[in-house]
C-alpha cells in the first residue's frame, strides 16, 4: 500500500484509532513527519495535538542506526547495531549527549512550552511510518515515566522488525500497513515532503480550534489496519 501523502496517511491510520474517541486521550505526533500524521488522528479524535521529539541516533560514517534519544532524557539503543559493530561506552555516552542537546533545541523550536500532563490519560504517539523502531521506541520509554494509563504506538507503515521493537515498549500498537521489504519510509508515500517549524506549530494551533471532527475521516475512511 502506498500512500498519497502524510495527511492520506494520518486518515487512514484515525479510522483504526476511533474507539478511543471520547475518553479520557491525548495525541502526540513524533517530530517531523508524524505531527501531519497525527494531526489528521487528534482531528478525528475531537483532541488537541501535541508534539513530541525523539532523534536517531546514527554511528559516525556508517548507514546504520545506534538507537535514538528522546525529550525527557530517554534513550534507546538497538541490541542488533551493538553487536554489529560494537562500540566503547564512552563513545556512545559522547554521541547520546550530542543528540540529546539537539532534541532539546527542537523542543524549544517546536513546543517552547511545559509539556502536556500526561499521566492517568491514554497517550496515542504517532509517527509516518517506523523502520528500525529506535525513534519511537526512544519516546515510548520516555513517555512511560510519565504514568500514562495506557500507551499506543500508531503508525501507518512499519517493518516487522521495528514492529517487534516498539510492541516491547507500548501497550498497543496500531499499524496499517506492515511492509517486510521497507527500505526507508519515504517509499511508502507518493509525496515525502519536509514540514518546516512554522508549518509544524501552525498544525498544533490549528488541531486546539474547534470543531474537531473530521467528517472525512468519521464518513469515508476504511478501518483497515492491525492491532497488536
Amino acid at each position: 500500500m502506498r500512500f498519497r501523502d502524510r495527511a492520506d496517511a494520518g486518515r487512514r491510520l484515525a479510522a483504526t484509532l476511533l474507539p478511543y474517541r471520547g475518553s479520557n486521550v491525548r495525541v502526540l505526533g513524533l517530530a517531523r513527519g508524524g505531527v501531519r500524521v497525527a494531526y489528521e488522528v487528534a482531528r478525528a479524535l475531537e483532541v488537541p495535538l501535541d508534539i513530541w521529539v525523539s532523534r536517531r541516533l546514527s554511528i559516525p560514517g556508517r548507514v546504520m542506526t545506534l538507537g535514538a534519544v528522546s525529550e525527557n532524557g530517554a534513550r534507546f539503543l538497538l541490541s542488533d547495531s551493538l553487536r554489529l559493530l560494537p562500540m566503547p561506552r564512552a563513545e556512545v555516552d559522547a554521541l547520546v549527549s550530542d543528540e540529546a542537546a539537539e532534541v532539546e533545541a527542537q523542543v524549544q523550536r517546536l513546543r517552547g512550552r511545559v509539556r502536556p500532563e500526561l499521566g492517568g490519560c491514554t497517550v496515542i504517539l504517532v509517527d509516518d511510518g517506523v523502520l528500525t523502531g529506535a525513534t519511537a521506541a526512544a519516546a515510548l520509554v520516555a513517555l512511560r515515566e510519565l504514568h500514562p494509563a495506557r500507551l499506543v504506538m500508531a503508525t501507518p507503515v512499519a517493518s516487522p522488525r521495528g514492529l517487534e521493537v516498539v510492541r516491547a515498549e507500548a501497550d498497543q500498537v496500531s499499524c496499517v500497513e506492515t511492509e517486510p521489504g521497507l527500505r526507508t519510509v519515504a517509499e511508502a508515500y507518493d509525496d515525502f515532503r519536509a514540514f518546516p517549524d512554522v508549518e509544524l506549530q501552525s498544525l498544533v494551533e490549528r488541531s486546539r480550534q474547534p470543531p474537531w471532527r473530521s467528517r472525512s475521516v468519521l464518513e469515508s475512511a476504511d478501518p483497515g489496519g492491525s492491532w497488536m
